[in-house]
């Protein structure tokens, strides 16, 4: 048996509202996308992490749906636009990871 590895790549919120051209939260990250080119280069991270079989985490904003909220005392802006806007709605497109960036399910079942 093998190692694991001790690298991994962990994604941030790689929602549609993010990092789509149609995303309602994407007017607040365009420019700096545009300027470091992220959409190109969070594909080809993805491509070679698995190519050399490194795991991929994915770290997402908890999606909105009515009652996520309930009850919690610190919201911070993030958490208290969501929750107004429903933009990333459960289930919704926006709420989808952006296509190219999606996990990948091995035929052993393993998230890569």
């Amino acid at each position: 048996m093998s190692t694991p590895p001790r690298t991994a790549v962990v994604l941030l919120d790689v929602y549609n509202h993010f990092l789509h051209p149609s995303g309602k939260i994407n007017r607040l990250v365009v420019e700096s996308m545009a300027s470091t080119n992220t959409i190109q280069h969070l594909t080809e991270l993805v491509s070679a992490s698995r190519k050399a079989r490194l795991p991929i985490y994915y770290a997402l904003h908890q999606t909105y749906r009515e009652g996520n909220y309930q009850g919690w005392l610190h919201m911070n802006g993030t958490t208290t636009g969501i929750s107004k806007s429903k933009a990333l709605e459960e289930w919704s497109w926006g709420a989808k990871i952006c296509e190219g960036l999606e996990p990948d399910v091995l035929e052993t079942g393993t998230w890569l």
